[in-house]
């Protein structure tokens, strides 16, 4: 018998940009043709000495030149907010949102989960600041330097009034932000909620030797609403989700992969039998994927805890370490591979693991 369900989110508009193309369709024709999309990637804008070169799965472009809710003077804006406010624009148009149909203002949030969004941006400015004089620096350099500035960026142009939230978990970034999204609708607290997450490649993630995969770079948001209060609007639904498990720090001097899964399977109500896939965020690279790091333990948690006849999806030997964007890359291309399968199938696992002792769980169903 399955656990007691708790209350679900339901995620109504999709948007994603990858280093394997620029949509959901796209990224999945290119895994689907075993394509990967690295290539060697120079970073000089001198925050390092010398050029920073590495493979790395990097984004074509940023975007077609899609306006951010209306918004064309945007050159002022980092990287990260120009890819989140464009990609806003898809999600909420995806969501079936629009100016005759939107949510109330006050109603509406915006949670942005990233691993370094911004960072670099900050250490840019302090460096101009202090090799060029502050007199050169621009005024808009400041404010987009921060970890808060594509979240806000973002709200402003969704015209959103409710809470803004960037919360900071290195690859379980996007897991944090979905639970406080799914926190919101499920207290009432938000009425619709934009959930993005976005990672680029900048020369701290070139310059990192750490002998695992190729960064990748990645940009996704999210519409999550209420499950029943989608339904009534008659929306069209891509995943139902329960609140994800996120667990920081070993578990009795383990994994916190195998209590993840299994705080996740309570909150869905779903019994380990009844899973049909499990998408892993294992990257196929060191040190992670070595017997003693921290997704072999992922590997060990999923076999001990679904069986080993369960398939199991892992993109990122394609995309690259995606940093804080992987979570919510995980749940788009769980919900895609569900939907394509048809009605009968189970729901699906995903997990989602780093090397700084930290694991994320979620169910995902397709209505």
């Amino acid at each position: 018998m399955s656990p007691t369900a708790g209350p679900t989110a339901a995620v109504t508009g999709m948007a994603l940009a990858t280093a394997l193309g620029p949509g959901l369709d796209a990224t999945l024709e290119a895994l689907a043709a075993g394509r990967t999309g690295f290539t060697p990637t120079a970073a000089t804008d001198g925050l390092y000495p010398g050029e920073v070169k590495a493979p790395a799965g990097a984004l074509a472009d940023d975007l077609p030149d899609v306006p951010a809710f209306g918004r064309r003077r945007l050159r002022a804006l980092s990287r990260e907010s120009l890819l989140v406010s464009r990609l806003g624009t898809l999600a909420w148009q995806d969501a079936g949102f629009g100016a005759d149909a939107a949510p109330d203002p006050q109603e509406t949030a915006v949670v942005l989960g990233t691993a370094a969004a911004g960072l670099s941006g900050y250490l840019q400015v302090l460096r101009d600041g202090l090799t060029l004089g502050p007199e050169l620096v621009s005024p808009y350099a400041g404010p987009q330097g921060s970890l808060n500035a594509a979240a806000s960026d973002l709200s402003i142009a969704a015209g959103a009034q409710g809470s803004i939230v960037t919360v900071t978990a290195g690859r379980c970034s996007g897991a944090h932000a979905l639970t406080v999204a799914a926190d919101y609708v499920a207290t009432g607290q938000a009425e619709a909620v934009l959930v993005a997450a976005v990672d680029i490649l900048d020369p701290l993630r070139l310059a990192a030797d750490g002998g695992g995969a190729p960064p990748g770079e990645a940009a996704v948001v999210f519409v999550v609403e209420d499950a029943g209060r989608a339904r009534a609007r008659g929306a069209r639904v891509h995943a139902e989700i329960a609140a994800p498990s996120t667990l920081r720090g070993a578990v009795d001097g383990g994994s916190a992969a195998g209590p993840a899964i299994g705080a996740a399977l309570a909150a869905a109500g779903v019994a380990a039998g009844e899973l049909s896939l499990v998408c892993s965020s294992a990257t196929g690279g060191q040190p992670t994927d070595t017997a003693d790091g921290p997704q072999a333990a992922e590997t060990a948690a999923v076999r001990e805890a679904v069986g080993p006849d369960v398939p199991v999806l892992s993109p990122f030997g394609a995309l690259g370490d995606c940093a804080g964007a992987t979570t919510l890359l995980q749940v788009a291309l769980t919900a895609r591979a569900l939907a394509d399968r048809g009605p009968g199938g189970g729901p699906a696992l995903v997990l989602t693991t780093d090397g700084n002792g930290q694991a994320a769980a979620v169910v995902v169903r397709v209505p």
